[in-house]
């Protein structure tokens, strides 16, 4: 009887607690760091079709529609498709040359009136870059005196972040060898002549995303959106946007360090693995021993806060798990526990209770380990 009174009482006691310990992870999540990042973030720029300044007067742009398809790749990248369709109009009949400018790496086709055109790859002029390139072709002489041209280019879209934004996730700095992905924002550049004063501009995801802001497209819902967008002066069009609901690979933990429990002071040793989804979430499952008598498989789940204003600043976390004791005594138990961590190396102590199960009488067990991730 006065087994049980105490386990009422640990329950009692751990009812209390975990209010307090929500509280302040929430607290910790909601908390945006004071130093923002409103610096634009980089990333592939296309240009429309270039005239020389020589014919540029005979030539006019009547329509502009752009759109970036993306859908997931391997090591954190997206498999982007970049199409654009121009109508241009020409005053006069002579041959006009048009150079198309696009990033390093992508593969471009160009087409006029639905044709693939032949064009020579070439340095681009340094005004733009040296990550692009450009494609040469020509609008011949005696052709229609109006043309449509469209661009498609397939390229592979890396993470992006700005340079005032430069620390990891957190979850991410916990496991630097296997997830080697700095971020989920991704960004493209476009940068449309002054002319028409409009154009239209669609962005197609194979995966929820959320737009950054300042947003291109406000109000925008769902996987794809398109928008009629008014050109301003000397800015460009930038496609900036995150994938919140992936999933971070994680990878192994592995920790050492003193439990207490019945048998009083033990070594505590840890291995297994951790993911998270969504970011603020940290998902496991480890196995745990004394290296005596007492093995334990526990899955737990961690709430963090998903970004710190330093690749410096150390971060923390609380969770809950269900221990499931294998030796001696198989029976299942309650976990509380605490992180305190910088980078890959964590201090994490932990508060399990047992109830009585089978016979066996209830246990409440501890420990204070160092935690280290791949």
């Amino acid at each position: 009887m006065a087994l049980r009174t105490g386990f009422k009482k640990d329950l009692s006691r751990l009812r209390t607690i975990l209010p307090w310990l929500a509280a302040a992870a929430l607290t910790a999540v909601v908390a945006r760091p004071a130093r923002a990042c409103d610096c634009v973030l980089p990333g592939p720029t296309f240009h429309p079709p270039h005239v020389p300044e020589a014919v540029t007067p005979a030539v006019f742009t009547s329509e502009e529609v752009a759109a970036l398809t993306c859908r997931p790749a391997r090591q954190g990248r997206l498999g982007c498709t970049w199409t654009a369709r121009y109508v241009l109009t020409r005053t006069q009949s002579t041959a006009i040359p048009l150079s198309f400018a696009y990033p390093t790496g992508a593969d471009i086709t160009v087409s006029f009136d639905g044709a693939a055109v032949a064009g020579s790859v070439d340095a681009l002029d340094p005004r733009f870059g040296v990550d692009q390139r450009e494609l040469f072709a020509t609008w011949p002489e005696g052709h229609h005196d109006r043309l449509v041209v469209e661009v498609r280019a397939d390229l592979s879209l890396a993470a992006s972040q700005c340079g005032c934004d430069s620390a990891r996730t957190t979850n991410r700095r916990r496991h630097p060898l296997v997830t080697r992905a700095n971020a989920t924002t991704y960004a493209l550049h476009y940068r449309p002549d002054d002319t028409p004063g409009t154009m239209r501009l669609s962005l197609d995801l194979r995966r929820p995303w959320k737009e950054r802001r300042p947003r291109l497209f406000p109000g925008g819902k769902g996987r794809r959106i398109t928008r009629d967008v008014v050109k301003e002066r000397d800015e460009p069009a930038v496609f900036a946007f995150n994938t919140p609901y992936r999933l971070d690979p994680g990878g192994p933990v592995a920790g050492v360090g003193l439990g207490f429990g019945p048998e009083g002071l033990r070594p505590r040793l840890r291995l297994g693995w951790e993911v998270a989804w969504p970011k603020i979430w940290v998902h496991s499952l480890v196995i745990e021993t004394d290296a005596r008598r007492r093995v334990a498989i526990i899955p737990a789940w961690e709430l963090t806060y998903p970004y710190t204003p330093s690749r410096w600043t150390p971060d923390v976390g609380v969770g809950v798990g269900v221990p499931v004791q294998l030796a001696p005594v198989a029976r299942p138990g309650v976990r509380v526990f605490g992180r305190l961590g910088w980078l890959w190396a964590a201090v994490v102590g932990t508060f399990d209770v047992y109830p009585a199960f089978r016979g066996a009488p209830p246990e409440r067990l501890g420990s204070l380990m160092l935690q280290f991730g791949l």
